[in-house]
């Protein structure tokens, strides 16, 4: 398997742009080019008040909204303690009544998970879970794809207009595939502990000209979504990788996985591996034979669009 090969990457700006121009050899060794225009002020109206993932501060996030439930609490009814000791919160209920305790701990345990879940969604963060169902934290990719495609807009009309009229949405994603590939690739951190170090929102892929699996995947959901607002998609999560999953008519040979009884056709966004629709690296394909993968559904346009 031949490498996917950018030949050259220019960027320039003024106070209100941003322009990209990009050549690479496509799966056929042809030379092509995308060149594209994003507006300045949308990109710094993004993600850009996000805070680095800490476990520390989440916890004092959700200590600070228990105790401010436990002091609403009156103290005839129940007394409730809630406290930070060394990085673990603990919280103590008193009652006459034993029902009153026991309803008390299970209204606190809601308030804790609903006060993290408040805390990710805050920092366009998400539960994450491996294989194994080994939890974690990870950035929330699908809300970076869903409000990143306004923004790149300009580029996925690029890709669009190279296409020949009556072409079929293969060809769509066969060019994104050759272009992404060849933007350079960084490794991704372990999902499990990076809590989300490294990844790049989906502009920041295109304007530093890199990312690593995540956010060259996220990238190509914002892309393929903006074009092909109906086409069902799914986020594919493996040990150290990440790749796509779309519902295409297929062939006999291309490279699928069955997900809730949908066969959707494997896409590998990342490089530097040349890899085509419906082919994936070897890696992947066994990863993905073994059940060794998590996945997220991302919705169509209209549903993303209706669902805020």
């Amino acid at each position: 398997m031949c490498a996917a090969q950018q030949l050259d990457f220019q960027r320039s700006e003024d106070d209100s742009s941003i322009q990209l121009a990009y050549r690479w050899k496509d799966f056929q060794n042809q030379e092509q080019s995308l060149s594209f225009t994003l507006d300045k002020q949308k990109i710094n109206r993004q993600f850009q008040k996000l805070k680095t993932y800490q476990p520390l501060v989440a916890q004092q996030h959700i200590m600070l909204a228990m105790q401010r439930a436990a002091r609403a609490v009156d103290p005839k009814q129940a007394r409730i303690s809630v406290r930070m000791l060394g990085q673990s919160l603990q919280y103590q209920v008193r009652a006459r009544n034993p029902a009153v305790i026991d309803e008390w701990k299970t209204r606190l345990l809601s308030l804790e998970d609903q006060a993290f879940a408040d805390y990710l969604a805050s920092n366009y963060y998400a539960r994450y879970h491996d294989y194994l169902g080994q939890e974690g934290v990870k950035p929330d990719h699908l809300r970076y794809a869903n409000e990143s495609i306004d923004t790149l807009l300009p580029a996925a009309n690029a890709i669009y207009a190279k296409l020949l009229d009556n072409s079929q949405p293969r060809a769509y994603v066969n060019i994104l595939l050759s272009w992404l590939q060849s933007i350079p690739y960084d490794n991704l951190e372990n999902r499990l502990t990076s809590n989300g170090s490294g990844f790049l929102p989906p502009a920041d892929v295109l304007i530093s000209n890199h990312g690593d699996c995540d956010s060259k995947t996220t990238l190509a959901v914002a892309l393929l979504r903006s074009m092909l607002p109906n086409m069902s998609m799914v986020i594919l999560y493996l040990p150290g990788h990440a790749l796509l999953g779309v519902q295409l008519s297929h062939r006999e040979k291309d490279a699928t996985v069955n997900i809730e009884g949908i066969d959707y056709l494997l896409v590998e966004p990342t490089g530097p591996a040349a890899y085509s629709v419906g082919e994936a690296a070897p890696t992947s394909l066994s990863a993905i034979a073994g059940n060794m993968f998590t996945y997220e559904k991302v919705g169509s346009l209209a549903q993303l669009t209706s669902s805020e």
